[in-house]
């Protein structure tokens, strides 16, 4: 009976660590590689073929459609990952990680030259 629980227990610790392996490959997010999911996307969403996507585009698209029913901005969005201003987004701008909107970031206190004055320990 132990010998049986030893070899069921080593078994499943091996099947846990190849689905960690395979996690691996995939790459970071929901969706795997970046720059995979960014190529993609255009190929899907680039009706003129010049491998960028315009605005008008980027909006049709089911993210943007999603980001709309949720109350979101598609045109603030095309713009916030516009970096380079050309209106047109390409593979790069796509893959780097979206911008969070201004006064929705990780602050941590006051901004730099407004911090409040601690009170004296006494």
């Amino acid at each position: 009976m132990n010998k049986f629980l030893v070899l069921a227990t080593l078994m499943a610790g091996l099947a846990v660590g190849l689905q960690a392996e395979e996690g691996k490959e995939k790459g970071k997010g929901k969706g795997g590689d970046p720059a995979k999911r960014a190529e993609a996307t255009i190929k899907q969403l680039d009706k003129d073929g010049n491998g960028t996507l315009s605005e008008a585009e980027f909006v049709a698209g089911p993210n943007a459609v999603k980001a709309k029913e949720k109350g979101g901005d598609p045109a603030k969005m095309f713009k916030s990952r516009d970096t380079n201003k050309d209106g047109q987004l390409d593979k790069a701008e796509l893959s780097a990680p979206p911008k969070p909107p201004k006064g929705k970031g990780k602050g941590k206190g006051e901004p730099k030259g407004e911090a409040k004055e601690k009170p004296k320990a006494e």
